[in-house]
């Protein structure tokens, strides 16, 4: 069921899985820090709201560059928040824009606050599938 759209992203919730998936589109090229705070914030109110234990991130169609700074407001803003809303898993389809992939990669793999699992991917059947297994 979809719970949350935008011009920037798309997010649906199943709730037989404990899934979470947001799907961001390509006009996330006009995204500004700002603004990329604030669709994150919606977010972590739809994650406190619907506690997935799995979240899936579509990255694909993702054209914005994380710069450092944003990375550190990330760890300190949202994954701080996993822990209380139960998310456990947390895979990324990736982008095939080799920057917005490494700003990707980077983001993730200097997590300092890590309570979940994460994983990337190609393809989003072997993402749920990884995200379901126990």
């Amino acid at each position: 069921m979809i719970i949350y759209t935008s011009d920037y992203k798309a997010i649906t919730f199943q709730a037989e899985d404990s899934l979470l998936i947001t799907r961001w589109k390509p006009s996330t090229e006009s995204l500004d820090d700002d603004k990329l705070k604030e669709e994150i914030k919606r977010s972590l109110e739809l994650i406190k709201k619907h506690r997935p234990q799995s979240i899936l991130i579509n990255t694909i169609d993702f054209n914005y560059i994380i710069v450092p700074e944003i990375q550190e407001w990330f760890d300190n803003e949202v994954f701080t928040v996993y822990p209380e809303a139960g998310v456990q898993k947390k895979a990324f389809l990736v982008s095939k824009d080799l920057f917005a992939q490494v700003s990707l990669t980077q983001h993730v793999d200097d997590i300092e606050h890590r309570t979940f699992e994460s994983a990337f991917f190609d393809n989003e059947a072997k993402a749920i599938e990884w995200l379901q297994a126990s």
